[in-house]
């Protein structure tokens, strides 16, 4: 390949390298705020709640799986759908959504758990509810900032079970109490700048 080639060649990628954004996933929502771009909407998914090994990860799955078929060997993980375990919601049982987002202009994102609000300097994406498995559960999973709006696929509150999630609160001893609560639901924020 000549010197004027490769020269022209990396040129053409030169756009693709340096566009600005983050990516985010919006969980318990199927859409992005109308200053984003929706990547894809899907489902919730992840490990099932007993398996002691296997990811401990949420995932958001699109809502058109595509590739060929692939026979199962003996040894596999299993992966499901998450559904909102709050029996004093409406939601209850109801599986949920996620969107993944991008936001053009800004390169980081974080989740702050145990507040609602953004330092100075930083865009609100959304607040929530920070969740994850229950803590008597075999697998583990990951905290989350999951939208307050706890979106659901609609009808689908048949108690399935599989990836669940489950409302945090906190706990004083080791947790300072005061500034934090005993036994108090955390609020979460997703922050981009």
């Amino acid at each position: 390949m000549t010197l004027v080639l490769s020269i022209l060649l990396c040129a053409s990628l030169l756009p693709a390298l340096t566009a600005a954004g983050t990516a985010y996933t919006h969980w318990g929502s199927r859409e992005c705020s109308s200053s984003e771009i929706t990547v894809y909407s899907g489902y919730m998914g992840g490990s099932w709640y007993t398996d002691p090994g296997s990811g401990a990860n949420y995932l958001c799955l699109p809502p058109n799986p595509a590739g060929g078929t692939i026979a199962k060997p003996a040894s596999y993980s299993h992966l499901g759908g998450a559904e909102y375990e709050v029996s004093n919601r409406l939601e209850n049982n109801q599986d949920a959504l996620c969107a993944v987002c991008f936001v053009k202009n800004r390169s980081s994102n974080i989740m702050i758990p145990g507040t609602n609000s953004c330092p100075s300097g930083w865009t609100t994406e959304y607040t929530g509810l920070l969740m994850t498995g229950n803590n008597g559960h075999a697998g583990s999973s990951e905290f989350i900032c999951v939208d307050s709006k706890l979106e659901g696929r609609i009808d689908s509150n048949a108690d399935r079970d599989g990836r669940l999630l489950l409302l945090v609160a906190s706990f004083c001893g080791s947790l300072p109490c005061p500034p934090y609560q005993n036994n108090n639901i955390l609020q979460c924020v997703v922050c981009s700048k």
